[in-house]
């Protein structure tokens, strides 16, 4: 949730910037994109 909303504490930013999610266009893609990279993350760690 906090890499995808813009926080008003923030001036409308969100906490945590991830350039891989910037230019997609809606809040679905977003979370596509969020659950492949952490997807891909854990295979990395994987043995």
């Amino acid at each position: 949730f906090n890499f995808l909303r813009p926080h008003a504490a923030l001036e409308k930013k969100v906490p945590v910037l991830i350039p891989a999610l910037d230019k997609l266009p809606n809040m679905p893609a977003k979370w596509t994109k969020l659950i492949s990279l952490s997807q891909d993350w854990l295979m990395d760690q994987t043995p």
